[in-house]
């Protein structure tokens, strides 16, 4: 059965960089990005138009490739929760968490009993890697390889943080866009009110030994990312990496180019 490196690496303190995806589709990319070195790909199907087939073959392509694929759902719902798990992948993240009484269904809806209710689906499929397993065998690999991770982005998840990061969750990420618009300041990212609930998150997670993450804009901000605490280093999208290379290209040629008559 597949075991989940990602949730490996967070557990022991160690540092996994990673990008996001949401328009690119070839299994290529997925390939690449191992290649490359990187540990995760993040596929977003919150503000993708990505469907559940396009979904799955990402992350069989990224098992096979031997990097980490890790999806954000769209919303917190039983279907969006067990399939994604029955399919292959092992690490999810819920966007837009509230409440406890919220992150608590996520762990239920993902874990086997005892930790949770999650349908049962051992069936020498996706979620077992194709091996004729033993039921209980699975059901404690499933619940021991599966990453589970929410999106801090909202004035009511700040206030009820406390209930939010409960056991069961690896990996908290503050979403600075929505948080900030939460706050009532809307692109201000460094505003005190921002800094100050990302601050506060940091601070429990620290202390309840669970992940957080940083934006990685520019490779040289390494350090200072790291210095602040995250684990979980997401470094651009496929969007931003193709812009930037071409960008490149461009500020290249530009010398060279002339100026029509």
């Amino acid at each position: 059965m597949q075991v989940n490196k990602l949730r490996a690496t967070l557990k022991s303190g160690r540092i996994a960089l990673g990008t996001l995806m949401w328009e690119t589709q070839g299994r290529g990319v997925v390939h690449t990005l191992a290649q490359a070195g990187m540990d995760f790909v993040m596929i977003c199907t919150e503000h993708s138009a990505y469907n559940l087939e396009t979904v799955v073959n990402l992350v069989a392509h990224a098992h096979a490739a031997g990097i980490t694929p890790i999806v954000r759902i769209p919303d917190l719902q039983y279907q969006y929760v067990t399939r994604m798990l029955d399919t292959g992948c092992q690490s999810l993240i819920v966007p837009h968490v509230r409440s406890g009484a919220e992150v608590r269904r996520f762990v239920e809806y993902a874990k086997y009993h005892p930790e949770g209710r999650r349908g049962m689906a051992i069936y020498q499929g996706a979620s077992t890697a194709y091996e004729d397993v033993d039921p209980a065998a699975a059901v404690a690999h499933a619940n021991g390889n599966t990453l589970l991770a929410v999106l801090i982005e909202t004035r009511e998840a700040v206030e009820n943080i406390e209930d939010i990061l409960i056991p069961g969750i690896d990996l908290a990420l503050v979403g600075h866009q929505d948080l900030a618009q939460s706050l009532g300041v809307p692109g201000e990212y460094s505003h005190p009110s921002v800094r100050e609930a990302d601050a506060r998150v940091r601070t429990l997670c620290k202390a309840r030994s669970i992940a957080t993450a940083g934006a990685l804009n520019r490779p040289e901000n390494a350090k200072s990312v790291i210095d602040s605490g995250a684990q979980f280093l997401l470094y651009g999208t496929d969007l931003v990496m193709i812009r930037r290379e071409a960008e490149r290209a461009v500020q290249a040629v530009a010398p060279f180019r002339k100026t029509a008559k």
